[in-house]
């Protein structure tokens, strides 16, 4: 009995890695609305994950702990620029003459760590708008920054420091006059779930705006993108998540599936915006002929990716998304030592050891790394409840003594 529900149990996960390899061609789309004025998150197995007001923040700064980027919403309209008449001494008497002769920054289009304010960094402990002090372990700020918002007015703005130990950023800003400071003390701690946390200098206050880190694999926004001959310019396209690289073929028939053929990109927009063209003539963008993207997930499942049309009046993208490697529910433990069934799981799951491995600590976690679920596992069956998690792709971990032993779970 025992080896026919072993049997049942390795049938059952063969059928999941097979189902995910053979889906269907889905069409789907997402709207970011009238002058795009949503962010939309977006999933490739889930769908849309979340929309948020775009024009609703002017910094992000990235969560991580030992990580000191510090980016603008620039495809909002912001403008940032060094102040270029003195250091941080220089605060309390701000001349902007020939301010306008300096370069607007912009964040990276190849790394989110890698933010407008970063711009000008060598390299660790130069960070572009602080250095790194290795006795207090702060980045301490050491630019005066000038920024134009997205109603015209200015502001100067000075990152004082981030204590890199409690993961807290230290900054304020004002009129250029000095009037109307603001100095706040901005703890990363409570964000580190996400990418970023958000500030808005127009309504002075944190902005918690993102999605978990492991929920999402692109984002359907406006940025500055860079055209030919490195000019900026404000685009409308799609960014990838963090770890979820991408790959672009030109020219290939519909039914061309080869990932594999090119090596992924894991930069910031592998799929970018050039996926379409304006057509003066017709008024209306055109997607590009005979082009495929392939998206590689944080599960490590491949999804195929071919634009259909873009609106530009309501923001809307329309797409057809079929799975074409799938990473199979079993692969990142080969020597099981517990099998979890049902997988795909909507309400409950239940654990049972094998192979004479004993019960132990069990936790659940996310792609992020963040833990969903902690508690024990007998040497019997033992049955939790999952019916809370969100739909999506967890890692179970059961410690027993000396071993480890993860398995992928799928919660539908």
């Amino acid at each position: 009995m025992k080896k026919l529900y072993l049997f049942c149990i390795s049938a059952l996960m063969l059928t999941i890695t097979t189902n995910y390899t053979n889906a269907q061609t889905e069409a789907d789309s997402i709207m970011m609305g009238a002058s795009y004025a949503n962010d939309v998150y977006y999933s490739f197995a889930n769908g849309e994950v979340h929309s948020v007001d775009r024009s609703n923040w002017d910094i992000g700064f990235y969560t991580n702990t030992w990580s000191a980027g510090v980016i603008v919403n620039d495809g909002k309209g912001i403008e940032l620029r060094v102040y270029p008449a003195a250091d941080t001494n220089g605060w309390n008497s701000i001349d902007t003459t020939g301010l306008s002769a300096n370069p607007v920054l912009y964040n990276s289009v190849d790394s989110w760590e890698e933010g407008a304010f970063n711009v000008g960094s060598s390299g660790h402990p130069d960070y572009g708008w602080g250095k790194y002090n290795t006795i207090t372990h702060a980045v301490v700020g050491d630019s005066i920054y000038i920024m134009k918002l997205a109603d015209g007015s200015f502001k100067k703005f000075w990152i004082v420091q981030k204590v890199s130990v409690e993961n807290t950023y230290y900054f304020r800003y004002a009129n250029l006059d000095g009037t109307d400071e603001v100095n706040v003390t901005l703890n990363c701690n409570d964000y580190t779930d996400k990418n970023f946390v958000y500030y808005s200098i127009e309504n002075g206050e944190v902005i918690d705006r993102e999605p978990l880190s492991g929920a999402w694999d692109v984002l359907f926004t406006k940025y500055m993108g860079v055209l030919d001959g490195g000019v900026r310019y404000p685009v409308t396209g799609v960014l990838n998540n963090i770890d979820v690289p991408a790959n672009r073929f030109e020219m290939v028939d519909p039914g061309f599936e080869d990932w594999t053929a090119a090596p992924m990109d894991s930069t910031k927009a592998p799929i970018g915006h050039n996926w379409k063209y304006f057509d003066m003539t017709q008024f209306t963008y055109i997607v590009e002929d005979s082009l495929v993207f392939f998206v590689r997930n944080f599960n490590k499942d491949v999804y195929k990716l071919v634009f259909s049309s873009f609106d530009y009046t309501v923001g809307k993208a329309v797409f057809e998304k079929s799975m074409v490697h799938a990473s199979a529910v079993s692969e990142v433990s080969q020597n099981h030592q517990f099998v979890v069934f049902p997988n795909p799981a909507t309400d409950h799951i239940s654990i049972r050891p094998l192979n004479g491995f004993e019960g132990g600590e069990v936790r659940i976690s996310d792609f992020s790394g963040k833990t969903v679920y902690s508690g024990n596992m007998g040497t019997l069956d033992t049955r939790i409840s999952v019916s809370n998690l969100k739909p999506g792709m967890y890692l179970l971990t059961v410690h027993s003594g000396n071993e480890t032993a993860v398995q992928k779970l799928l919660i539908k």
